[in-house]
């Protein structure tokens, strides 16, 4: 999926500018939490594997868009689908529930493809394969000179059903 993604990315960005996101980074982000002190990771990875008890699920990204004040273009489905929402709103729950500190807003599923824009695309269509998810992680963003870099610190397996 990031393949394809990284491809979809390097076609909009001759049209558009910008940056594409590194292959390595495309991500849809579940909970933005922002800096967590270190002691709390094991109550996160706690959070995590409860919310892995439910049913995996096909997410098909088949919008592209752009907001054009953070000069973003993205990737995005049609519809949230029914799984995916049941993921956000359980790991939402629980980590209110601990007092973490998350976003109230309303869900947009998407995946960043490229930033700094000029531009927003021309209706193209959105080649991308069915995302079959099946798991979700935890990553720490760490910052650098070149960029934001986000290393895994764990992964649970979505096990309804299975």
């Amino acid at each position: 999926m990031r393949s394809a993604l990284a491809a979809q990315a390097k076609s909009l960005q001759d049209e558009c500018g910008g940056r594409a996101t590194a292959a390595s980074n495309l991500h849809l982000t579940l909970a933005f939490l922002g800096d967590i002190d270190g002691a709390r990771l094991s109550e996160l990875s706690r959070i995590a594997a409860e919310a892995a008890n439910l049913a995996p699920f096909a997410l098909i990204l088949e919008r592209i868009g752009w907001w054009p004040r953070q000069h973003l273009v993205w990737a995005a489905p049609r519809d949230c689908p029914p799984g995916l929402q049941a993921l956000v709103e359980t790991l939402a729950g629980s980590l209110r529930a601990a007092a973490f500190h998350t976003e109230r807003r309303r869900f947009l599923p998407h995946v960043t493809l490229l930033r700094d824009v000029r531009c927003a695309p021309v209706a193209l269509p959105c080649y991308l394969p069915l995302w079959r998810v099946s798991e979700f992680v935890l990553v720490a963003s760490e910052r650098s000179a070149g960029g934001a870099r986000y290393r895994v610190l764990g992964a649970w397996p979505l096990t309804r059903g299975l």
